[in-house]
């Protein structure tokens, strides 16, 4: 499985110790986390550019270099964790995924410096 780089907000500590758990998990080194704020991220994953980067958790499969926004990153996450695969396929029954989106945007919003918006976070 090709790793997946995980394009977050180094500024926010929820984002900082999401990632530091799945760190934790990843004994494969499958997930690069990196964080938004790094002026190499945009080189290297340019299907990222122009993106809503400090919106939304982002990540970009190494191999397809497809792009997952917010919650639409979890099957990939899942898919890369030992001990946590099976969970992957869960994530598409009906009703899950919108559930997925539903809390992934509460959970962003009371980021620290976030607030909800018309039109999304800012």
């Amino acid at each position: 499985m090709a790793p997946l780089i995980l394009a977050y907000d180094a500024e926010c500590s929820l984002c900082r110790r999401w990632v530091a758990r799945i760190e934790a998990r990843d004994r494969e080194g499958l997930i690069v986390p990196f964080p938004l704020q790094d002026p190499n991220l945009v080189q290297v994953a340019p299907e990222l550019a122009g993106r809503a980067l400090d919106q939304a958790v982002h990540g970009l499969d190494a191999a397809t270099r497809e792009v997952w926004c917010g919650a639409e990153v979890l099957p990939a996450v899942l898919r890369r964790l030992p001990g946590w695969r099976w969970l992957a396929p869960l994530v598409h029954l009906p009703g899950i995924r919108g559930l997925a989106a539903f809390f992934y945007r509460r959970v962003a919003a009371s980021r620290s410096g976030c607030q909800i918006r018309r039109g999304g976070l800012r």
